[in-house]
């Protein structure tokens, strides 16, 4: 059952990334610097609230599941460690921020298709700076919850070792700040590539796996 519900969870997390493509081809709340360009960034009021809005629920509800069949994964392979608490809490900062982001992004395009003014445009650049400062941060949580995790996996073991190599995506999450998008393209590549070993290669780890290597660590230290 535990293998299961890996591979059910690396399809999830494959799916979450597939589904922020629609996103992306929008555009990033970075990328507008003029009033001009921000009226272009929400040229579409429709079409971008169903791009940035609606289909990216489906990202959060998919990374739910994601983060949270890689963290019960660490957990039955090595138990309680202080890196899988870390992994857990970048993911649900990463998920949250994002959440919050992708709602300040689409508030404004919301509000038109909602109550069809399309005129009151000053809360449109305030709106895309809240939402490029919340993913700055979401950021740090996903970077937080990339690097702990390959930490994690290079000492379980439950995934193939070259799988924390996918580590070094978790660098460019750091530099949110400065480079915008490739960021956060870097933390999805890591969330799509991770799904993938865990749909197809992830290993049987049990209950009592854990305790033999507890009392390998325990006999260890006696010794």
């Amino acid at each position: 059952m535990g293998t299961l519900a890996t591979r059910i969870g690396g399809a999830f997390g494959i799916l979450s990334v597939l589904v922020m493509i629609p996103a992306f081809l929008v555009g990033s709340p970075d990328q507008p610097h003029t009033p001009d360009q921000a009226r272009h960034y929400y040229e579409s009021g429709s079409a971008f609230v169903t791009a940035n809005g609606e289909v990216p629920l489906l990202h959060i509800l998919f990374g739910i599941v994601f983060v949270g069949a890689l963290t019960s994964m660490l957990i039955r392979a090595v138990g309680p460690r202080a890196e899988i608490y870390i992994a857990l809490s970048g993911g649900v900062i990463w998920l949250a921020l994002t959440a919050a982001g992708l709602a300040a992004g689409v508030a404004y395009p919301a509000a038109i298709v909602r109550f069809g003014n399309a005129t009151v445009t000053e809360f449109s650049q305030p709106m895309l700076t809240l939402s490029t400062w919340l993913y700055h941060y979401s950021q740090l949580g996903s970077a937080a919850m990339i690097l702990s995790a390959s930490i994690s996996i290079w000492r379980t073991g439950v995934l193939p070792k070259w799988a924390c190599a996918l580590g070094i995506l978790g660098i460019p999450p750091l530099l949110h700040t400065w480079i915008g998008l490739p960021a956060a393209i870097s933390t999805l590549a890591w969330v799509g590539l991770v799904g993938l070993v865990m749909l197809v290669a992830a290993k049987t780890t049990t209950p009592s796996a854990i305790e033999s290597r507890a009392a390998g660590s325990a006999s260890g230290s006696e010794s």
